[in-house]
């Protein structure tokens, strides 16, 4: 067996990575792909290629994969995130309130994440939003707790102190619909002061399921955040 690589990716159903993998069929690269709740890993294994070519595919696939790869190492992403807070020197806490504290426990698995993480909040009812996390009741009232407006407060109420970037969660996992939202839409917010993103998502599954894709891509869009690769506006 020849030279092994491994490329980290999340946010793609396990068909479309094998789909966009075909277009580099039959240059000497074994690829396999493994997916769970959209977080992903693919090995290439060089059956032939040689050193030049294999490189060469894998750029590609790294290209074809821009906007998911998170790692070129076989790492979890919870291990990543807690390398990157360590090395940029933030201070990390977590306002969840469809995840239901499923951020917090990936991280809290890592040992020596109590150096970056200040605290985690399961603000689930509408009420933790207001009274917690100071989401206006303006926001609440017109926009409702699942909303781009609700994320984006959360994170605002978590930084300061010790604090220096959070991440919020809050979406509906069903099973029914919610505030006129449908099940599976999702928003997921992360940064500090004028600096947040927040994305937004429309998820499909059962409850447990969609809850576990949100943790992935929540912990997905605070790798990519310290990394420097979501541009803010």
């Amino acid at each position: 067996m020849g030279q092994t690589e491994v490329v980290k990716l999340c946010g793609l159903p396990l068909s479309d990575i094998e789909a966009a993998l075909k277009q580099f069929e039959g240059r000497g690269v074994k690829f396999e792909a493994e997916e769970s709740f959209l977080d992903a890993k693919i090995t290439m294994t060089d059956e032939g290629a040689g050193p030049q070519l294999f490189a060469t595919v894998k750029s590609l696939v790294y290209n074809a994969f821009s906007e998911h790869v998170y790692s070129p190492f076989d790492m979890t992403l919870e291990e990543l995130a807690k390398e990157l807070l360590k090395r940029s020197g933030n201070v990390l806490s977590v306002a969840e309130s469809i995840t239901g504290g499923e951020v917090c426990s990936r991280l809290i698995s890592v040992d020596g994440i109590s150096e970056n993480f200040y605290e985690g909040i399961v603000c689930y009812n509408v009420l933790s939003k207001l009274n917690r996390l100071g989401v206006r009741l303006s926001t609440l009232k017109t926009h409702g707790a699942v909303s781009k407006q609700a994320a984006r407060e959360m994170v605002q109420g978590l930084v300061g102190g010790e604090t220096t970037i959070g991440l919020s969660t809050t979406g509906n996992a069903g099973p029914t619909g919610s505030e006129g939202k449908p099940v599976g839409l999702v928003y997921i917010g992360v940064g500090r002061g004028n600096y947040i993103a927040v994305f937004e998502h429309k998820f499909t599954g059962e409850r447990n399921e969609i809850r576990k894709k949100v943790a992935n891509m929540a912990l997905f869009y605070l790798i990519r955040y310290l990394q420097g690769n979501i541009l803010m506006l």
